[in-house]
């Protein structure tokens, strides 16, 4: 049976978030509030969690999973390299809702690329992440707390419902503030080329002065 937290998402209790830490470090998944909707995480290093993650998303196509770090040094250790383009968007948009999808690090478990060999990474800004993430020492899967196809439940409860078994921890945040999606550029190849605007504007993103390919 699942384990419930309840935690002030903009000024967590380090008590809940080092229970959810241990749980990562076990190998265990967890849901949790982020600064757009409640996700699933597990420690994107270890491959057999991972699975898993795909496991309770119940995709019927195995889709990459993104994942978050605290710093671009980390982002530095799940990829193959950060090239100067994507350290432009990196110094004028993270921390924020801006996934960048870069050649990943051939350590990195193959169930978060499914031999696409990129992996997106994102440095949110969302004050538990940030906490979670420094309590784990490892970056986190990132996506969204429901069955593949349907909308995101609202509250940890209705998660659950949806989800059914798999979950090993809830943080509980209540009805977390409607927000867009982070946005999703491609910067692995020559030229970025946007897969999703979300909350950081295609003009924001031109603001950096580099063309982008939609």
């Amino acid at each position: 049976m699942a384990l419930h937290m309840k935690i002030d998402p903009d000024a967590p209790g380090d008590a809940s978030l080092v229970l959810a830490a241990e749980v990562i470090q076990a190998g265990g998944i967890i849901v949790y509030p982020t600064d757009t909707l409640y996700g699933i995480g597990a420690n994107a290093w270890n491959a057999q969690a991972v699975a898993r993650v795909q496991e309770i998303k119940r995709r019927q196509e195995a889709k990459p999973i993104l994942i978050i770090v605290d710093s671009i040094e980390a982002a530095r250790d799940v990829t193959g390299g950060i090239s100067d383009t994507a350290r432009r968007y990196m110094d004028r948009f993270w921390p924020g809702p801006l996934t960048l999808v870069m050649a990943a690090a051939g350590r990195l478990p193959q169930e978060l690329s499914l031999g696409r060999g990129t992996v997106g990474v994102r440095f949110p800004r969302h004050a538990t992440c940030r906490r979670l993430l420094a309590l784990c020492g490892c970056p986190l899967t990132s996506t969204s707390a429901n069955i593949s196809g349907e909308q995101t439940p609202a509250t940890a409860a209705a998660i659950e419902k949806a989800i059914g078994q798999g979950i090993d921890l809830y943080l509980e945040a209540g009805i977390l503030p409607k927000s867009p999606p982070s946005t999703v550029l491609d910067v692995s190849g020559t030229r970025p080329r946007l897969l999703r605007e979300g909350a950081i504007t295609t003009d924001q993103l031109l603001s950096v002065g580099i063309p982008i390919d939609r």
